[in-house]
């Protein structure tokens, strides 16, 4: 299992369509025809074996209502799902030129520039984001460009003052644990870590996440006791997960516990047994 935040990765098609259900105007004044097409490709993007088809879909939508912001934000949205920056960009460009004053086409137009590598017209994009709609998610996007562009001490000076203001974001203290890591500032790392876990439901991909984040954390701060007990909760809960036997190891050889080393091995290795194909399927 790859434990990468599902925090970070909310879609940008699941936002535009949020934005899209927040503008009632749009649809009530939106070609009926254009709009169905528009629905139809929304549910066709969310699988994987019928995104292109939902590109033809918004392309048809758009040929019927062209001067329609949002069809062109959601277009802009699919192609940057499927890693198409170069084409998303004049995307969005079109739908923010139509309506210049939503504040959410500014930052999918910073998050495709920062896919792009153009930092700095990113970073001037989300700002301007930010001044219509100071939204706490939108600085959370400023601090991962910031990252992107190594500015990593920025980002978390900016962080800090966000965990001040929203106290209870888990976006943002999730995005300050991972500046934090980068920065090997385990403390703060830990602080934050504490906070996600406490506050996620149980089971969760987030919550088994945080929880190997924070046990290598405090490997990192020789709090090997504390590491122990987060790599057993989480085989406790996922005794099938190769990353909590792997850093449970670490942990016992770095405590000196040879005996627990060499049994967490052992269940490793049947673990990896069990888990290779059949001799006759290899190659």
């Amino acid at each position: 299992m790859h434990y990468k935040s599902s925090r970070f990765k909310v879609c940008l098609l699941s936002l535009s369509v949020m934005t899209a259900l927040n503008d009632p105007s749009k649809v009530a004044f939106a070609n009926p025809k254009a709009w169905a097409l528009h629905d139809k490709a929304i549910a066709e993007f969310k699988n994987l074996k019928t995104q292109e088809l939902a590109i033809k879909h918004i392309e048809q939508a758009i040929s019927i209502d062209p001067q329609n912001a949002m069809l062109w934000q959601v277009k802009a949205a699919f192609l940057q799902g499927i890693q198409e920056s170069e084409k998303a960009l004049p995307c969005i460009n079109k739908s923010i030129q139509l309506n210049s004053k939503r504040d959410y086409p500014y930052v999918l137009k910073a998050e495709i520039l920062k896919s792009l590598k153009r930092f700095n017209e990113a970073l001037s994009a989300v700002d301007y984001a930010i001044k219509l709609n100071s939204s706490p998610e939108y600085f959370v996007v400023r601090s991962k460009i910031l990252m992107e562009q190594g500015n990593l001490d920025l980002a978390e000076k900016e962080m800090d003052k966000l965990v001040v203001s929203y106290p209870t974001n888990t976006l943002i203290h999730a995005q300050r644990a991972l500046v934090a890591r980068r920065l090997k500032h385990w403390p703060k790392a830990i602080e934050d870590f504490n906070y996600l876990i406490s506050k996620a439901p149980v089971k969760t991909t987030s919550y088994y996440g945080d929880l190997l984040s924070r046990a290598q954390a405090y490997t990192e701060t020789k709090q090997y006791d504390k590491g122990i007990a987060d790599c057993k909760a989480g085989l406790k809960g996922l005794p099938e997960a190769r990353q909590f036997h792997a850093a449970l190891i670490k942990l016992y050889e770095l405590s000196g516990n040879e005996k627990e080393a060499k049994r967490t091995k052992q269940q490793l290795k049947i673990l990896d047994d069990e888990l290779q194909p059949p001799k006759s399927d290899r190659f």
